[in-house]
């Protein structure tokens, strides 16, 4: 994969990103996280920006990043993750969702594309003062512990 990755998604790319955020069909794999993310965050909804499609999750601010692949001809997204930031310590990904051509197949060997996603936001996570921990909400045993030496550190 050649991908790209930015915190929005073009306007053309609206259909496919309703059918990936809402209409994936491997939504069923974490129904019960899904029904408790929107339980206490609400639902996401797309919001169209100045620079094209961004997600918000009920009332809360929310930070998405997109996966592009660069290889492909038409340049909708083929992953998404939302995550927010609360407390300040702790950076709570509510939302992760894959195109099914990206989806890790069961006996292939390799990182799918949720798992990189996922490398992306412990990246992003370590350049923040402050934060010490990332929550999968999904599965809220996965708690991703920043050790000080990849935290990020004030200057």
């Amino acid at each position: 994969m050649n991908l790209e990755f930015s915190s929005n998604a073009p306007r053309s790319s609206k259909k496919a990103l309703e059918e990936l955020l809402f209409l994936n069909p491997h939504q069923h794999l974490v129904r019960e996280g899904i029904i408790n993310s929107l339980a206490k965050f609400g639902h996401p909804q797309l919001v169209e920006t100045e620079h094209g499609w961004s997600v918000r999750v009920g009332a809360e601010e929310a930070q998405t990043l997109f996966a592009f692949d660069r290889a492909r001809l038409i340049q909708d997204p083929v992953g998404v993750v939302v995550f927010l930031r609360t407390p300040a310590s702790v950076i709570v990904i509510v939302h992760v969702a894959v195109h099914p051509d990206y989806a890790l197949k069961t006996g292939k060997v390799g990182a799918g594309l949720g798992v990189t996603l996922i490398e992306k936001v412990m990246e992003i996570a370590t350049r923040i003062v402050g934060v010490q921990r990332i929550v999968f909400f999904y599965r809220q045993q996965v708690v991703i512990q920043l050790t000080p030496r990849t935290a990020a550190k004030p200057t």
